[in-house]
Parts: C-alpha cells; sequence; structure tokens
C-alpha cells in the first residue's frame, strides 16, 4: 500500500522511492510528516492494538486447547481491541488532517476497523473457521500498519529565529 496523490504532498516531504514492480517495504518508505503528535499518537495506539492481537490469539489458542475459562477474557479483550482501533482511526484522521496528502494511514486503519466489527460477529456468531481465519488476518494487518507507522518521521519544527 502506497500514498495514493504526492501532488499535494509538500515541498520538504521525502520522494517517492524508485524500485522495481512496486515493491514498496516499511524501510523504503520512511516519509517527512507534519504532526509530530498525532504521527506518535499513531505510533503508540498501534503498538498497544498489536500487542492486544496477540494476547487475543493466545487466549484463542487457550480455549481451543480446553480452558473454558479464558472465553470471558478473550470476549473482553476482543472489546478492547476494537476501542483501540477507533483510537486509531482518530488518530490516523488527525495526521491527514495535518497531511491531506498522507492518505494510507486512514484507509488502513478504516480497513481494520471494518474487519474488527467482522470479526467481533463472527465470533458472536460461533463461525469458529471464519473467525480464526480473520484473526490471523488481523493480527498480520496490525503488525504491517505498526511497521509503516514507525517509518513516518516526523517533521521538527522550526527553530525561532535568533
Amino acid at each position: 500500500m502506497h500514498d495514493t496523490s504526492s501532488a499535494g504532498r509538500p515541498q520538504d516531504a521525502a520522494p517517492e522511492p524508485s524500485c522495481h514492480a512496486g515493491a514498496h517495504t516499511a524501510a523504503m518508505i520512511a516519509r517527512n510528516v507534519n504532526g509530530r503528535g498525532a504521527t506518535v499518537l499513531l505510533r503508540i495506539v498501534a503498538t498497544l492494538a498489536g500487542v492486544e492481537t496477540l494476547v487475543q490469539g493466545l487466549l484463542a489458542g487457550m480455549l481451543l486447547n480446553g480452558d473454558i475459562a479464558s472465553i470471558d477474557p478473550h470476549g473482553f479483550n476482543a472489546y478492547v481491541f476494537e476501542l483501540l482501533v477507533i483510537l486509531q482511526v482518530v488518530a490516523a484522521l488527525w495526521l491527514w488532517r495535518r497531511d491531506r496528502w498522507l492518505t494510507w494511514p486512514l484507509k488502513a486503519t478504516t480497513g481494520i476497523l471494518l474487519a474488527t466489527f467482522t470479526q467481533t460477529a463472527l465470533g458472536l456468531h460461533s463461525s469458529l473457521a471464519a473467525h480464526a481465519t480473520l484473526g490471523v488476518a488481523l493480527c498480520a494487518m496490525q503488525m504491517a500498519l505498526v511497521l509503516r507507522a514507525f517509518a513516518l518521521r516526523p517533521e521538527h519544527p522550526a527553530a525561532p529565529p535568533s
């Protein structure tokens, strides 16, 4: 996933890296962005949500292993994850408001939010195969978001004139 538009990109932003077959990686797409606070918030919330996906996987594994008592923490943790993903969308929206050319965080977090709501619905309807598959996909999407968020480089404010 890469930025959709460079036409509105500020002049001091990092140029698009050139690579073959569009194989962009997080290391190749370090971007200078306005909004240090929004970038830091996105990083923090995305990292916490990433940890939550790992905890969810652990609780799901315990449940599949026969530990019935782990179903309540798994359900509670699902709502904590949803809350973090909503905060993630808010951080991405804040970042987008600072840099209109930077659209991928808002698109990615919105997609993760929709997948999260789908995941919860599948879990509540006991669609175990689809629920487990989407859970693995959510973990991968969330970790990719974390890596991309840490590739963003917030600009330092200009030094005051002497």
